[in-house]
């Protein structure tokens, strides 16, 4: 008989993935680990029961999360991750020659451990000299952290609803990150779905556009998240979202600046969402 692994997306709509043998499954101080080898994406990690990242198809979400703002900052040296305990946020980071210090402040050891044991490719920015790995809690580091000691800050935690990552979509946190950055600090932070929460990026990107100077919405697709489409949030203290600086470094899969550009087109479905400042300056 065959295993499948369901997410509920919605109450009249699930996914499901063909699941050749279970490779992980405990549960941490904070949350349910899974890591499941699945027949159409191989090794996935599942955390209280929704997908997180697939070796299939992660590289679109890491590339887009990390590569656009990395592209557009004029000398994006130190980088703060907040989350991102799979690894793909950081190796895709260290692939930019610029970097020199990277911080990732993971609340849950145990994903950083089974990633390394289960999700190899993910991880191999986590052995960069560049790379210090903090275990606490994101928004505690934070608030204690000196001002402008970061260029950028990504946020790769789970969703909002519930289980470690909720702390990380409050506005007191996106005003800590505006404190920590410097003068041309940018902050992105996924979004999620738009097809399913909407009131996530619509709120995230209204407390965006008070406290940023530019403020900006961008879009990819991820075939193994709900509905394909996928959003980030991003706050910029100057340089502008949506244009390219720096030559983009060898071994892509997804980003390309025109695919960067073009993703700052928004449909109208998402363009409803974001603040009409938002939506006028991308148009």
């Amino acid at each position: 008989m065959a295993l499948w692994f369901a997410e509920q997306a919605s109450p009249a709509h699930r996914l499901e993935w063909k699941v050749r043998r279970v490779l992980f499954d405990q549960a941490s101080p904070y949350q349910h680990i899974q890591v499941l080898e699945t027949e159409a994406f191989g090794p996935s990690l599942v955390l209280d029961g929704i997908m997180q990242t697939t070796q299939g198809d992660e590289f679109i979400y890491h590339e887009m999360l990390t590569w656009v703002p990395l592209s557009v900052h004029p000398h994006p040296r130190r980088v703060l991750i907040i989350g991102g305990g799979d690894g793909g946020t950081c190796r895709e980071v260290v692939r930019w020659p610029q970097v020199e210090q990277v911080v990732m402040v993971e609340i849950d050891r145990q994903v950083v451990e089974a990633a390394t044991r289960f999700l190899p490719a993910h991880v191999t920015g986590l052995r960069d000299p560049r790379v210090e790995i903090r275990y606490e809690d994101g928004r505690a580091f934070l608030a204690q952290a000196p001002a402008a000691s970061f260029d950028l800050v990504l946020v790769d935690s789970t969703d909002p609803e519930g289980g470690p990552g909720q702390v990380l979509y409050t506005d007191a946190f996106r005003a800590d990150i505006l404190r920590v950055l410097d003068a041309d600090g940018i902050y992105v932070q996924q979004t999620g779905a738009p097809f399913y929460n909407p009131e996530v990026v619509q709120e995230v990107s209204a407390d965006v556009a008070v406290r940023f100077p530019v403020a900006g919405v961008y879009w990819t697709t991820v075939p193994t998240y709900p509905g394909g489409l996928f959003t980030f949030t991003a706050g910029s203290k100057g340089p502008d979202l949506r244009r390219p600086q720096h030559p983009v470094p060898a071994g892509a899969r997804w980003y390309t600046p025109r695919v960067h550009e073009a993703a700052f087109a928004l449909p109208p479905l998402l363009a409803d969402l974001v603040p009409a400042a938002v939506r006028e300056r991308q148009a």
